[in-house]
């Protein structure tokens, strides 16, 4: 899965989020395939970014920084250093956060 911003979409990607307003309203759902009309509709919803199945877009991150990300981490958790289960926890998120770049 992949944040991208809309004019990075194309054709035949596949959305793995719904795609909405700002108030709910749907304006595409998740698993659908994306078309040159849907990009038009979304364009002028004001929809400026899409999560889209799989990594289409090499080096596309909008602006996610996993290594802020695992900063900030070992400040929060700094506290619990010798906790095995906040230790496991950070690991995780890491790990997690590592996954998303």
């Amino acid at each position: 899965m992949q944040k991208i911003a809309l004019d990075q979409a194309g054709a035949g990607m596949v959305l793995a989020r719904n795609v909405t307003t700002e108030d709910g309203k749907l304006l595409a759902p998740a698993d659908s395939t994306v078309d040159e009309a849907m990009l038009r509709r979304l364009n002028l919803a004001g929809v400026t970014e899409l999560v889209v199945a799989g990594k289409p877009v090499p080096g596309a991150t909008m602006g996610y920084d996993a290594l802020a990300r695992a900063k900030r981490l070992d400040h929060l958790f700094r506290a619990h250093r010798g906790d095995r289960f906040m230790t496991a926890l950070k690991t995780t998120l890491l790990k997690h956060f590592k996954e998303r770049v």
